[in-house]
């Protein structure tokens, strides 16, 4: 009769000295790994998604020729066109910040509306939305 491992397990951890007590070192690890990574995604993952969602978008900063002041009409015009997110005046209304998706319209269909309804615009600026939201940031820090 071949000898069975299963019947002398107990009398086996007995003599040798095997406990089952406590946690295993395996359970252990993987919480600890478990809570490592969920930590590094509670602070990656907002940057991640705020990265995707604005990693199109442009800036550009308009001022009227003329030196006036954007009536809330034309902004609201400028708003209104496909791929624009928003556009802003500033405290004066003397500049035109108008925040653009760069994949689905360009400067030119932008130029193209000012020319239509009249308004000799010069563009300041253009830069990449993350940038200047940066700027921002550190202008309201000092």
């Amino acid at each position: 009769m071949p000898y069975n491992f299963d019947k002398y397990r107990a009398k086996r951890e007995k003599v040798l000295g095997v406990r089952k007590r406590g946690v295993s070192f395996a359970l252990a690890a993987a919480l600890v790994a478990g809570v490592i990574l969920l930590g590094l995604g509670v602070i990656a993952a907002p940057k991640a998604i705020d990265y995707l969602t604005t990693r199109n978008l442009d800036d550009a900063i308009y001022k009227l020729a003329d030196g006036g002041s954007w009536s809330p009409e034309v902004v609201a015009e400028i708003t209104a066109q496909p791929g624009v997110s928003k556009a802003v005046a500033d405290q004066h209304s003397a500049r035109l910040v108008v925040t653009f998706n760069r994949n689905d319209t360009d400067l030119g269909q932008l130029e193209a509306l000012l020319n239509r309804k009249g308004l000799k615009a010069e563009l300041l600026n253009r830069t990449d939305h993350r940038q200047r939201q940066t700027i921002l940031a550190k202008e309201t820090k000092s």
